[in-house]
């Protein structure tokens, strides 16, 4: 059972947006904040927490993307997905830089809806509109190939990187390169310290600033 938070202040759509993931028999809607204040003092005052947090990008006093740095640091085990209203690729980048798992469109279909939110829960993210295609070629444009030298990544973290890249877990990396889970997770553990990355979704982005992966394979 997958717990999803929701987070907006619009109060019509996150109760229509509970409605529709209460279907899902994998689904179970753990709370609906109407703002951040509301989220942080319970969070605060409990330990418990949802798997997936539904989260507007655009919200009063403190936004989406401010939020999104906050629980990346304090809560780094809880995906956020980003939703907004209105598409905007600086907001995009902001959030998954800052730790965000996905974006999705508040327009965006049931079917992907519940696609993005399943596939954020397995894999830590999930791409699929043009908003990361125009990050890459942006990127792209701006890395210098030289930067790539830079970060001392060895051939075993190089390894593990392209195998994040492809979606795998920890224990199918383990399998595939033949090593422990533990191995894995401390090479996961030193890679991330070295490319600042907060998540999963951070690793991706960096392989793409660095031309290390293609976007066609995500």
């Amino acid at each position: 059972m997958i717990k999803i938070g929701i987070i907006d202040d619009e109060v019509l759509f996150s109760n229509g947006l509970k409605e529709i993931l209460e279907r899902e028999k994998n689904f179970e809607v753990f709370q609906v904040y109407k703002h951040p204040d509301e989220l942080l003092q319970q969070w605060q005052q409990s330990p418990l927490r949802p798997d997936v947090l539904l989260m507007d990008i655009k919200m009063p006093k403190i936004n989406g993307i401010e939020l999104t740095k906050m629980l990346a640091e304090k809560s780094p085990d809880v995906k956020i997905i980003g939703l907004s209203s209105h598409y905007s690729k600086v907001l995009i980048f902001k959030m998954l830089k800052l730790g965000a798992a996905a974006y999705i469109p508040k327009n965006v279909s049931i079917d992907r809806l519940v696609r993005t939110i399943n596939n954020v829960y397995e894999q830590g993210f999930y791409f699929e509109d043009i908003a990361l295609k125009s990050f890459y070629n942006k990127t792209l444009r701006q890395k210098d190939e030289k930067e790539l030298f830079n970060h001392g990544l060895t051939n075993r973290e190089m390894d593990i990187l392209m195998l994040i890249c492809e979606q795998l877990t920890n224990q199918e990396i383990a399998d595939k390169l033949f090593i422990s889970l533990k191995t894995v997770e401390n090479h996961r553990t030193n890679l991330f310290a070295k490319i600042n990355a907060k998540n999963v979704v951070g690793a991706v982005l960096f392989a793409l600033e660095h031309k290390l992966i293609d976007h066609s394979i995500i």
